[in-house]
């Protein structure tokens, strides 16, 4: 190194402390207390909630650790029975100029009416949700969403097991843990921003993901649903849309869970449930897989899927039943698969719930004792097993049944 070069080094070292301290320091967020329960032990106890923080909330970090770490996010925590939660939503005023508008009002102040009963300092005629009472709607839903699966099932919340249970022996095997058979809770983070939930995924997750993702957190035990505000070019900004997308992603999350997630639902059957949950909020945000990295539009003018499936059905415009129920990739799935499945399961909850959820029950009956994951082949034979079993039909007949429900036909010609 000659000495004008190294006087070059020296010269930039020596202005590195000055640039650094013209740079403006990062300006960190914080939502403040919780104005509703105030962090008092008995109003906390009467939400339901066991936690305002801190708590763990994966592999090798808590709720300190993702606050520090995502610092100019306005993150509140909550920990229910069931789920960690963390939310930094926006303030949100309760008006917009959507078609939805009239809807989703009448929806909100249903739920904030159902809410003050738990948290006395809410109030049902609020003009704007801000982020804590934003964050305490989020709670009450995703705890909704959790009785509304048990039910389903018709299981009661002792039902699952403290410590593991055998999965050497199926008939008996609830799972790993209290928590649908999870051995740790259900998690949640909504943030304002994409970038921040990047940071969050590359940090503990091993990969960048900007975009809403589900992740199993093995070593934790735990289910994860994280997205931003951001998402679909901010159509999580609405309430209304963000409520309907979340629901999806838990209820997949919920169903994979449910006797621990030794190995997948088949596609048809966890996409066809989340649309059913989702769509019990509002059918007007189906959610779809991206088809690529271009495709960000998560609004759709084809939300009718109720009115178009009859036509759909008539003018056998669908695939055959045996081949939806063969697919084994729902990220291949097109608009058309989505609706098949949702109408699927509709159908199967309207005239055949109880066969239909001991249908789940018996697909997440345990492979190989846990210890690897089953074929495709191990998986079709099992759902033809238990379609049979629970149903007492294969697929030609499950679309028998459900095209003489729907329109009153005799079957494809």
């Amino acid at each position: 190194m000659s000495l004008q070069s190294f006087a070059i080094v020296v010269c930039v070292l020596l202005l590195l402390p000055a640039l650094a301290a013209q740079q403006p320091a990062t300006v960190r967020a914080h939502a403040g207390p919780d104005p509703y329960t105030q962090g008092d032990p008995a109003a906390l106890k009467k939400a339901g909630y066991e936690s305002l923080g801190p708590f763990p909330f994966g592999t090798g970090h808590d709720t300190r650790a993702v606050t520090d770490l995502l610092g100019t996010e306005p993150l509140v925590w909550i920990e229910t029975a069931h789920f960690r939660i963390g939310c930094a939503l926006s303030r949100l005023a309760l008006r917009n100029d959507e078609p939805w508008r009239e809807e989703w009002n009448a929806s909100v102040r249903a739920e904030l009416k159902r809410l003050a009963t738990r948290l006395p300092r809410v109030k049902v005629d609020v003009k704007e949700l801000d982020p804590w009472l934003r964050a305490h709607l989020i709670a009450q839903r995703v705890e909704d969403l959790y009785a509304q699966v048990l039910k389903n099932f018709g299981l009661k919340e002792f039902h699952f097991p403290v410590a593991p249970d055998d999965p050497a022996v199926p008939e008996s095997y609830r799972g790993q843990g209290r928590h649908l058979g999870m051995r740790e809770k259900f998690t949640v983070l909504l943030l304002q921003k994409a970038s921040s939930h990047g940071r969050y995924t590359r940090s503990y997750q091993g990969r960048e993901i900007t975009d809403p993702i589900r992740w199993q957190d093995i070593p934790f035990g735990c289910l994860y649903f994280g997205a931003s505000e951001e998402t679909a070019n901010g159509l999580f900004r609405h309430d209304f849309a963000l409520h309907c997308h979340l629901y999806f992603n838990l209820a997949h999350n919920l169903y994979t869970g449910y006797r621990s997630f030794g190995h997948d639902l088949p596609p048809w059957l966890v996409t066809g449930l989340a649309h059913w949950h989702s769509r019990g909020v509002t059918p007007r945000f189906p959610t779809f897989d991206r088809k690529d990295d271009k495709d960000r539009e998560m609004r759709s003018d084809f939300w009718e899927w109720d009115k178009r499936v009859v036509g759909l059905l008539r003018n056998n415009a669908f695939e055959p039943v045996p081949a939806l129920l063969a697919r084994t990739n729902a990220g291949a799935f097109d608009l058309e698969q989505h609706m098949q499945s949702w109408a699927l399961v509709d159908f199967l909850v309207r005239d055949h719930r109880p066969g239909l959820f001991q249908f789940v029950h018996r697909m997440k009956d345990p492979f190989h004792r846990q210890r690897k994951t089953p074929t495709e082949a191990e998986m079709q034979a099992r759902q033809a097993d238990s379609l049979q079993a629970a149903l007492g039909m294969d697929a030609a007949r499950l679309e028998e049944a459900w095209r003489k429900s729907v329109v009153g036909g005799k079957g494809r010609k």
